[in-house]
């Protein structure tokens, strides 16, 4: 009587404990990279955020920039700094301006005349 007590009272099924664990250790194993995942996209949405704010900041800044360069290089602005004595210009001479003309169309034999309706190939 002691053996048959003894048989049964140890008996696993070893494949079906197998297979309990796999599916147990794949399904923390899925729920983990969920939560890692998802804190991933929490962190990169907050960057993501912070890279926009820096940008429009930075265009704002560009923007003000421009409007200071138009306001410091306006002719009024330039002619003000002038009379102030903050630029030193004097004018340009009349010897130092070169000047270029175009040349007078020859109106000889050597003058080279359009040639209209030319038959192609000739």
């Amino acid at each position: 009587m002691n053996r048959s007590r003894h048989r049964n009272w140890n008996r696993v099924d070893a494949a079906s404990l197998a297979r309990w664990i796999v599916l147990t250790a794949f399904l923390a194993l899925a729920g983990l990279s969920y939560v890692y995942l998802t804190l991933q996209l929490y962190h990169l949405g907050d960057r993501k955020k912070a890279l926009e704010n820096d940008l429009a900041s930075l265009r704002t800044q560009n923007d003000v920039a421009s409007v200071q360069i138009a306001a410091l290089t306006s002719r009024s602005a330039l002619q003000r700094r002038l009379k102030e004595g903050y630029l030193k210009m004097i004018p340009i001479s009349e010897h130092n301006i070169v000047r270029l003309t175009m040349p007078a169309p020859p109106n000889g034999e050597d003058a080279i005349q359009p040639v209209a309706n030319q038959p192609a190939g000739r």
